[in-house]
């Protein structure tokens, strides 16, 4: 354990030396840049020369120039021009938020409309100076309730809608209010102070007392004195209760004055002065210059024309080619742009960069003398600046340096060097990382010595940790994944080399850096944080930090300080609270260097409430001081909307909710933030109630568009922020959307008195449906019960039916029995009768045989006994009757075709239907075959039947069924 807490101290030394910097070094260094924003031409599409300035109670930013005024809601940019086009030399706006405006032979107002549309009102008519030659308005002062316009030839003192004129002597060729009191300088007649009654003017310097000098700028020093800036470069202190007056400082040497334009108080103790082509310079209460803030640098080298400062302490400039913003409220500073920073050192506040151009350094902040150097002799890339043993060394792209007095001396011969890594209890030996492998670096006395390279390993060493084992490194390669190395005691070889690429964890062995975290040492990859298992040699997930940060994200850069955790993920930069338990990323601050890191070599240099970032844009300096709860006003710019192909605009400035027409095409809403907007990249988030269910997603267009709402009321919001993280107010507008002529309210009523009679109508008609339903439903009731009684009856006659087909079966089955008993009876009886007759025919041959009459009796007395039991009539009669029961009115049906049919010729007709011949009829009816046919003729007679119709069929036809 205390090894590693060794280990942590061992790791955090560099960067505690390095972050040893006073805060208030850092704030001097904050305070003496600033960002820079310029605008020209193309943004603001009018002419290039700008003379005057003011700013509205919403923000909005109103320009004079030589195409009139020009307005900027941080969005948009629009041009108002004066009557008579002239071009606007003077803006005031007083306390009422009232805004002045002075052109050539013009004065008036800048006014808003309804619609939020600001518009110019000329006061010549109502101040009746429609006849006086103004010419040109130069300044415009807001003086004890009194608007003051001064021109070279005379002042116009304006209350109400009266106007004093105070003529000039000579030439009113300047005018400032200096302590409450309004200064104006009369050419070569000397200075005066307005009276507060502003009526006339009392005398107080001569002009020889500033060397008959013009003056450009005035500034109070004290409650009694100011500074008076004359045109030629001199600076007078003048007293304004003693009246007296005394030269402090002279801006020029003889021969090269660059004249003062302008000027503007900057803070309680600095102004600023513009120039005709030296830029800007800075005079303190002091008398201190500087003409070399590196913020200043960066505005064009032109002439300015005059400054402006805003409520936010921001100040404009004006020159003669376009316009400029210095911005002092921003959280951040880019102080160095030449080059491309990998490294930072700070040294006795000295800014020391490792670039891809060299080495430069930026000194002497105290003094204000801001300036940017650069190391001679040592061009080229370097990678790393590093204190070790009261010295800095460089690692770089040609070799490895050392600074004496800002002079690189190089160490050994060999080149291509990425940083210094100190050993362990070992207080002058250290590891130089080398493109081809580790070298050992050794300090003897003051000369530092490179010794010899260590043997076994040449891969790159660019990402190089101590692991917890003695003697243990870990090194990252770009593209090869990890290597663990273990170096002989000696450190003159590389004794073991471990490489881990996809099979010990990894996912990929691409982009991994090694990093102690804390005392943990952790390796970031493109698939989130892992650590080391010791037992499995293999690399795993880290909790810790993979439930902070997004495992889906390259995280290039981890930094662990006392109270922050820094980070660089897929080109954001941003910091966590160690103490915050929901461990919220902070990265809106930081959102403009997004994607300007150089990839794998992003350098954070942290202190307190600030912070050093390099980037491929150079070096920026943020105070992520996250306390300022300051809103900004989020304004609506302009609104409209479409009906019929036509666009209408909507008023802004209302007590009131307002009518929209119903299914209107578009309806357009347009917002900025003008506090905001020229100063950093906006974004806003809007929600309609009665529409909306959420605030909407932050967007960075600056209008939201309707598609025909349907008619009700409606309240718009919109809200703002910079990806700083200044918020502007919610800004929000109620309107309605009118309903249509059958949607409005009388309409509803006649809807109501309407559906009053209809639904009288229908429970009329329902009832009456009601009562028909009951009867319909009442009769049908009877129906079904018919139905049912029918259905029922059917089915008791389907029941009988099937009984009846039932017995029908059987009936038709007994009636074939019987027929085939009949017909076994009527072929058993004929067979008899012939048996019988073969018999009788046979006896009486052999009487006339038999010779004795014994024989002749017995035959007798057979003959007896034969015909006592003979086939007669009484068989027959039985034969009728079973014929009958199987062919029912079989006998009927033959005696209604022909009543005269004898009971003969009806037996004959049944024996016929059963199909026995006439042989065997014969047999049975006892006559001759030929007697059955005669017999057969009279029937077919009787039944009127053809000779080619069959008897026989006939007959088993009747009767069928």
């Amino acid at each position: 354990m205390a090894y590693k807490w060794r280990l942590i101290l061992w790791f955090l030394v560099p960067f505690y030396f390095q972050a040893q910097v006073s805060s208030s070094f850092l704030k001097q260094v904050k305070s003496s840049v600033t960002e820079s924003i310029s605008f020209d031409k193309n943004d603001f599409k009018s002419d290039s020369q700008f003379w005057a300035m003011c700013e509205d109670r919403d923000g909005i930013l109103i320009f004079g120039n030589n195409d009139g005024i020009l307005t900027y809601d941080g969005e948009y940019w629009k041009t108002i021009p004066l009557p008579n086009h002239s071009s606007v030399r003077s803006l005031m706006i007083d306390d009422g938020g009232v805004i002045w405006v002075g052109g050539y032979n013009e004065i008036g107002n800048l006014k808003k409309d309804d619609f939020g549309n600001y518009y110019y009102h000329s006061l010549i008519d109502e101040l009746l100076l429609n006849n006086s030659n103004l010419e040109n308005n130069w300044k415009i002062h807001d003086f004890h309730g009194k608007v003051v316009y001064r021109s070279f030839k005379e002042l116009i003192v304006i209350m109400g809608k009266s106007a004093t004129h105070i003529k000039a002597n000579q030439a009113f060729v300047y005018s400032g209010i200096v302590n409450d009191i309004l200064i104006v300088q009369d050419a070569t007649n000397g200075i005066y102070a307005l009276n507060e009654e502003a009526d006339k003017l009392t005398y107080l310097f001569n002009s020889n007392s500033i060397e008959n000098g013009v003056i450009t700028a005035s500034f109070p020093v004290n409650n009694q004195e100011a500074f008076f800036v004359t045109q030629e470069g001199n600076i007078f202190l003048a007293n304004l209760t003693s009246k007296t007056i005394v030269k402090k400082i002279k801006l020029f040497e003889k021969g090269h004055i660059d004249p003062i334009n302008c000027g503007v108080q900057k803070n309680d103790s600095t102004f600023l002065l513009g120039t005709l082509s030296s830029k800007i310079i800075e005079l303190k209460k002091d008398g201190s210059i500087n003409r070399t803030n590196i913020t200043f640098s960066k505005v064009k080298n032109t002439a300015i024309l005059n400054f402006y400062k805003l409520k936010s302490n921001n100040i404009w400039v004006l020159h003669n080619n376009g316009i400029a913003c210095l911005d002092f409220n921003s959280q951040y500073a880019n102080i160095f742009d030449h080059a491309s920073v990998y490294d930072i050192l700070i040294e006795n506040k000295t800014i020391y960069l490792a670039t891809n151009e060299g080495v430069y350094y930026i000194n002497n902040f105290d003094d204000l003398d801001f300036k940017v150097n650069k190391i001679e002799d040592l061009p080229g890339q370097a990678w790393t600046l590093t204190k070790l043993n009261g010295d800095i060394l460089i690692g770089h792209n040609d070799g490895l340096f050392v600074l004496n007095n800002n002079i690189p001396e190089q160490i050994g011969n060999t080149t291509g060097f990425w940083k210094i890594t100190p050993l362990k209890d070992k207080k002058n030996l250290f590891l130089a990382s080398n493109y081809n492998g580790l070298f050992l670096l050794e300090k003897v006395q003051s000369k530092w010595v490179l010794k010899h390279q260590l043997k076994g390993f040449d891969e790159s060493t660019r990402d190089i940790l101590p692991a917890e084992d003695p003697n243990t490194f870990w090194v990252c390669h770009g593209y090869k994944g990890v290597y663990k190395i273990v170096v002989n005691p000696d450190y003159t070889r590389v004794e073991s080399v471990e490489q881990f690429t996809t099979s010990n964890g990894f996912k990929s062995p691409f982009s991994i850096n090694v990093v102690n975290y804390n005392g943990q040492i952790v390796f970031t990859t493109n698939n989130g944080i892992f650590t080391y298992n010791k037992k499995t040699k293999t690399f795993v997930p880290y909790p810790l930090l993979n439930k902070i940060l997004d495992t889906s994200k390259n995280t290039r850069k981890l930094l662990y300080t006392k109270d922050k955790t820094w980070f660089v993920q897929d080109d954001e930069a941003g910091y966590f609270l160690n103490s915050d338990p929901k461990k919220q990323l902070i990265k809106a601050p930081f959102l403009n260097l997004k994607g300007m890191f150089n990839k794998g070599m992003e350098s954070v240099l942290p202190y307190e409430d600030y912070v050093f970032l390099g980037s491929n844009k150079g070096l920026f300096l943020y105070n992520i001081n996250t306390n300022n709860t300051k809103k900004a006003h989020t304004v609506f710019t302009n609104i409209s909307y479409v009906k019929n192909q036509a666009k209408n605009y909507a008023p802004i400035i209302n007590k009131k909710t307002i009518e929209f027409p119903n299914a209107s095409d578009i309806l357009r809403f347009e917002f900025s933030a003008p506090e905001i907007a020229p100063y950093a990249d906006l974004e806003y988030s809007y929600f309609l109630e009665g529409s909306d269910f959420e605030w909407s997603e932050w967007s960075s267009l600056p209008f939201k568009e309707y598609a025909k709402l349907p008619y009700g009321n409606y309240t718009f919001k919109v809200k703002s922020k910079s990806h700083t993280g200044v918020e502007g107010n919610e800004a929000t507008y109620a309107f309605t959307i009118l309903p249509l002529w059958y949607q409005t309210s009388i309409a509803y009523f006649l809807y109501s008195i309407a559906f009053l009679i209809l639904t009288y109508l229908a429970y009329r008609l329902l009832l009456k449906k009601i009562q028909t339903e009951k009867r319909k439903t009442k009769l049908e009731t009877l129906k079904d019960q018919k139905l049912v009684r029918l259905e029922l009856e059917q089915l008791k006659l389907s029941i009988e039916q099937e009984k009846i087909k039932e017995d029908n079966t059987h009936l038709e089955m007994d009636l074939i029995d019987k027929s085939k008993e009949l017909a076994n009876y009527t072929l058993l009886l004929s067979k008899r009768k012939e048996a019988f007759q073969e018999l009788n025919n046979d006896l009486k041959q052999l009487k006339e045989l038999v010779k004795s009459s014994e024989s002749k009796n017995k035959i007798v007395q057979i003959f007896k006994k034969l015909n006592q039991n003979k086939i007669g009539e009484k068989y027959l009669e039985i034969f009728d009757v079973n014929f009958e029961r199987v062919n029912t009115n079989f006998f009927r049906d033959l005696k209604r075709i022909d009543p005269s049919f004898s009971q003969r010729e009806l037996r004959l007709c049944a024996l016929i239907k059963t199909n026995l011949s006439n042989k065997e009829i014969s047999h049975i009816l006892n006559i001759s075959s030929r007697g059955v046919e005669t017999a057969r003729y009279r029937i077919r007679k009787k039944l009127n039947l053809k000779a080619s119709e069959s008897l026989t069929l006939f007959l088993e036809n009747l009767n069928a069924e």
